[in-house]
């Protein structure tokens, strides 16, 4: 009964994961196909290699439309420079996603569903005008950042990423002192910073940059911010009223822990209980409530595993040993 249960479990988690991708790539390659790619803006990650190209393509007094093609050659090659640094294990975890997102993007920006054109160009139609309107640029370069930070934080709840200089930042992490954060800000901003060299165009990338930081933001308050957890210490002579609370209302469990107080002397019932972020406001007016002079600490933290929040799952966890151990030769 109880490997069923672990099995079903399992099996949940895995749905829910692979869910979360798959909408983070459609998010993205959205975002892409219709804001982004159509008014050539580079704001960091493979697709702005593929805009970059495609600007000197249009140049060269072609239309040919190649920014999906050198998106799968990079996502291509960096799974392949994945599996070479970062072994078969971590390739195959991400190639999902790394070749689904190429896919929905080719397929938002060459095959036609709404009136002879493809999704994304039929969404970018009312955004392009024959002189350009940058208001109008500038509400799709932040339409874009939205759906690309959306995407991204989708994937992140799911434990992964889209691909892409993702893996590059991996490696740089594993194999030198600098984080994925740092390594990420540095590649993408060299990215703008070559965009707006190389197409001699500073107010487009400008208009990159604002792009990206909506998707900045998008991330900090659909991610960051969902994914805040609170540890709260209460000391209450209430605290029967209170953890009854915390059970029938906010469905929540509690740990009793037997405190004595540091300047009285006297024994004192000390409540503790995990929740999220989102419930904070409402626990901390029950307990004005029912106790002004109850003494609370909240504590912030980033995550929270076990009954009621997400499991921890037991092949996880090997693979973080094997990691620790010296998983790096793959």
């Amino acid at each position: 009964m109880a490997n069923k249960i672990g099995k079903n479990s399992r099996a949940l988690h895995y749905f829910k994961k692979y869910s979360l991708i798959v909408i983070g790539c459609f998010l993205l390659a959205f975002g892409d196909a219709a804001f982004i790619s159509p008014h050539g803006l580079v704001t960091g990650g493979v697709l702005s290699i593929g805009v970059i190209v495609q600007h000197f393509v249009n140049l060269s007094g072609s239309d040919f439309y190649v920014v999906d093609i050198i998106t799968w050659g990079m996502q291509i090659i960096l799974l392949c420079i994945s599996f070479a640094f970062l072994g078969k294990k971590y390739t195959l975890r991400s190639a999902f996603a790394t070749l689904l997102y190429p896919a929905l993007f080719t397929l938002m920006t060459r095959v036609p569903l709404i009136d002879g054109l493809s999704l994304g160009n039929h969404i970018a139609q009312y955004f392009i005008t024959p002189e350009r309107d940058w208001s109008l640029v500038i509400l799709a370069a932040l339409a874009g950042g939205v759906c690309i930070g959306l995407s991204v934080a989708f994937c992140y709840h799911a434990g992964g990423s889209s691909g892409g200089l993702d893996v590059i930042c991996t490696i740089l992490a594993r194999m030198t002192p600098i984080k994925e954060a740092v390594s990420s800000f540095l590649l993408d901003g060299t990215l703008v910073l070559l965009g707006m060299i190389l197409m001699r165009d500073v107010v487009n990338g400008l208009v990159g940059v604002l792009s990206a930081f909506a998707c900045a933001l998008a991330i900090q308050y659909i991610y960051v911010n969902a994914e805040s957890f609170v540890i709260a210490d209460i000391i209450s002579a209430e605290y029967e009223a209170i953890r009854k609370y915390v059970q029938e209302q906010m469905d929540r469990s509690t740990t009793v822990i037997d405190a004595t107080g540091g300047y009285s002397g006297q024994p004192k019932k000390l409540l503790r209980v995990a929740f999220s972020k989102r419930e904070l406001s409402a626990f901390r007016a029950y307990i004005a409530s029912v106790d002004p002079r109850a003494f609370v600490t909240f504590t912030q933290a980033s995550m929270i595993n076990g009954e009621g929040f997400d499991p921890l799952v037991q092949r996880h966890i090997h693979q973080i040993n094997k990691k620790n151990n010296g998983d790096l030769n793959g």
